[in-house]
């Protein structure tokens, strides 16, 4: 990039214009989606880490842990503003949502040398059925890891080889699956320059990010939870870790992927495809002169397919997209950088801002007709329940931390999780395994259990559960069961 043009650059109102815009979209979207088991998971963590508990050690969970403390920001602003936590948290992933859009827009307009294809980029996010359902409706641990995975690719794009790499780290922290594709990007890049100053550059990326893992292991033993953190963010995973292969069910990847998307699926996976068959030509510019523009299509598309293939290989659900977000916008954006080469003068630049409105009516309409409130029978359910018991009285999640989020309670334990593999973890790990660890948390007398589903609770859990508990109802997500010395609880019937 010349001098000449990151002056002009450095003025530009157009990163805060397309965050504000998108921000209006996202608000559109309402904050009343419904509380789902995963984001529970991360909004309880930050109310445990708020309180002064590490993570891992609130909440056993795989993710990075900064997927525990950012959402701690939306509770301890929550507590000053004297709001419900929940919404405080859903507030501040709100604009971590809209600084993504404003990433997109700088990344683009950086790497494709024009202002059009960061517009084209940071519509494109915008209007991703799934990016926006998170957007109000979180705190989900993939939207922080977009927006960091965004700053690091951005950060190359300048050769800002430190922050890149410290960017990557921090994203890497939040979720481990980042790490490959975000340095796949980052190795071409530098080799694509020139051998010569590509060790030096590799080095600054690794500084950048062994800076993250330096302070991060301070801190853990600081706080005594080193072992914890191992445990959580390395060996769970390598040990536990059971996905699900794209190739084993598509039908189901699909439904799945379409769901959370809606029609914008059809736009991510068109982004991905034209960012591959751009990369083409790309990479047969960059083999017969240095062309920068055509080196970073070629950087992203490599990263793209790192991806892909994880996402193939480890595919539980439509979230699990969000790590492919990034490449596709930035692959529709490609594409109207070519256009805008192509077609000299303004026509060259009408048709990527006739997408930018385009994709503005997408997500404004994904925005109004997708809106959910199911968070409101959510609360209403928790306080029917509680409102029929002691003021003292205390709770257990199986797979359902909503109930806890909700009114501000404290698991017994650190176990709440029995999915994707973590049953396994504490069958090995809990002293008689699962149904040790059901015995234990019933023998705590807990005045109410919420157990995931609407299908009965697992069977390990059943001998235990059926003692003193009975099923008082359901909620939105979960089922409730309540100690039988409770007398009879009514719950309302869930929707």
């Amino acid at each position: 990039m010349s001098e000449r043009t990151r002056v002009r650059w450095r003025f530009d109102p157009l990163p805060a214009v397309v965050g504000v815009a998108s921000a209006v979209v996202f608000v559109l979207h309402g904050f009343n989606g419904v509380l789902s088991r995963d984001l529970a998971i991360y909004a309880y963590a930050g109310q445990q880490f708020t309180d002064g508990v590490p993570p891992y050690e609130g909440i056993l969970n795989r993710a990075g842990p900064l997927a525990h403390m950012v959402p701690a920001v939306g509770v301890v602003a929550a507590r000053v503003a004297g709001v419900d936590e929940l919404l405080g948290m859903r507030v501040v992933f709100l604009a971590i949502s809209a600084l993504c859009v404003s990433a997109a827009y700088l990344l683009g307009r950086d790497m494709l040398r024009s202002r059009v294809a960061g517009l084209v980029a940071a519509a494109t996010l915008t209007c991703f059925g799934g990016f926006v359902v998170y957007a109000s409706g979180g705190p989900r641990e993939k939207t922080v890891m977009v927006l960091f995975q965004l700053l690091s690719m951005w950060a190359a794009s300048r050769r800002r080889w430190f922050w890149s790499g410290l960017f990557l780290g921090l994203a890497t922290l939040v979720l481990q699956i980042v790490f490959l594709p975000g340095l796949a990007l980052l190795v071409v890049l530098a080799f694509g320059s020139g051998w010569r100053g590509a060790l030096k550059a590799l080095l600054r990326v690794a500084a950048g990010g062994l800076l993250t893992v330096l302070v991060t292991v301070v801190y853990f033993a600081a706080v005594g939870a080193f072992g914890d953190f191992v445990d959580g963010f390395l060996l769970a995973n390598a040990r536990y870790s059971k996905g699900r292969s794209v190739f084993s069910d598509p039908t189901f990847a699909w439904r799945s992927f379409h769901s959370g998307f809606g029609f914008s699926a059809y736009v991510v996976l068109a982004g991905l495809v034209v960012l591959l068959v751009l990369a083409v030509p790309a990479l047969v510019r960059v083999v017969r002169q240095r062309d920068e523009v055509a080196l970073s299509v070629v950087a992203v598309a490599v990263s793209a397919v790192v991806a892909a293939l994880w996402t193939a290989r480890d595919f539980d659900s439509w979230p699990d997209m969000y790590l492919l977000l990034p490449m596709s916008a930035f692959g529709v954006a490609a594409l109207a950088a070519a256009v805008e080469r192509a077609v000299r003068g303004p026509a060259g630049r009408v048709a990527g801002l006739v997408w930018v409105a385009a994709a503005l009516v997408l997500a404004t309409t994904f925005a109004v007709t997708q809106r959910d409130d199911t968070l409101v029978q959510q609360r209403r359910s928790v306080d029917k329940v509680f409102s029929q018991l002691p003021a003292d009285a205390t709770a257990a999640s199986v797979n359902a931390p909503q109930a806890l989020v909700l009114t501000g309670r404290t698991n017994p334990t650190r176990y709440q999780t029995f999915s994707s593999g973590l049953n396994t973890y504490v069958q090995d790990d809990y002293p008689g395994g699962l149904e040790g660890y059901a015995r234990a948390l019933v023998a705590r007398r807990p005045t109410v259990v919420t157990v995931y589903g609407s299908g009965g609770p697992p069977q390990w859990l059943v001998p235990a559960l059926e003692q003193d508990y009975r099923r008082a109802g359901r909620a939105p997500g979960w089922a409730w069961y309540v100690l039988r010395s409770e007398g009879h609880i009514r719950v309302p019937r869930a929707r």
